[in-house]
């Protein structure tokens, strides 16, 4: 009840229409009923303002409600009761209401710029080998026989050489028909390449020249270290007698896959 008093008294007193008011001391005296009549063509809003000026509020007084100012909070005091405030205590905080609908999902935005291209990565392993587009054969003619000098020799001599790429193949086997002569015991034939021209290295296993009349191969063996690639390749006999001595040999093949 004393909450709601000050604004119905507010009420009140702007709808009354007359009073009397005197000057004294230590300030201004009205009887009632008061009213608050704004001026002709006035624009804004009536009010009753109070200035607070820092000082003690007026002592309660029984038989008189005070509206004052009471430590910069508008306060009042009824029937010589201590002031209160006018507002009350703020209540509870409500309970917390249902979740809003869930947004519409908006259009995508645009695609932003394209980075910088990053760093060159390590090389990865090797790949496996393949069979190169090459022939799988390679034939090194000689005619009918070889006259084989004591020790090592080059079948057919430099114009009996190939040039042979063996980038991709991964496995070799030389192939070798003799004919009636052949050479002593421990005399072999073997395929042989060079990286410079000058330096010889094997190249399929050897194959044994003392056995007449057939047709005879080495065994498929991995490519050796270092042969794959673009080289001149030979045929080397290998004459393990004390003499020259001719070989009946017919036809030489290397063999790749």
């Amino acid at each position: 009840m004393k909450r709601i008093l000050f604004p119905l008294m507010l009420s009140g007193l702007s709808t009354v229409l007359w009073a009397q008011c005197m000057t004294g001391n230590p300030g201004t005296s009205c009887n009632g009923p008061l009213s608050v009549q704004p001026q002709q063509g006035n624009t804004s809003q009536s009010a009753i303002t109070l200035v607070d000026l820092g000082l003690p509020a007026p002592g309660p007084t029984a038989g008189q409600y005070t509206v004052s100012i009471v430590g910069g909070i508008l306060q009042e005091s009824d029937n010589g009761n201590a002031y209160h405030s006018l507002v009350g205590p703020m209540g509870p905080q409500g309970a917390i209401g249902p979740a809003g609908p869930q947004g519409v999902k908006g259009p995508p935005g645009p695609t932003g710029p394209q980075g910088p291209q990053g760093p060159q990565g390590p090389p990865g392993p090797p790949g496996p080998k393949t069979n190169s587009g090459a022939p799988s054969d390679y034939s090194f003619t000689c005619g009918t026989g070889f006259k084989a000098s004591i020790g090592l020799s080059e079948l057919g001599g430099t114009l009996d050489r190939n040039q042979i790429d063996m980038t991709s193949v991964t496995q070799v086997r030389l192939v070798i028909s003799v004919g009636a002569g052949v050479l002593p015991s421990g005399s072999y034939a073997e395929a042989q390449y060079t990286v410079d021209g000058s330096n010889w290295y094997s190249l399929s296993e050897r194959m044994p020249v003392t056995t007449p009349n057939g047709t005879f191969s080495t065994n498929w063996q991995g490519m050796p270290t270092g042969a794959n690639s673009d080289y001149l390749v030979r045929i080397a006999i290998f004459n393990a007698g004390s003499s020259t001595a001719q070989l009946a040999i017919h036809q030489v093949h290397l063999q790749f896959k």
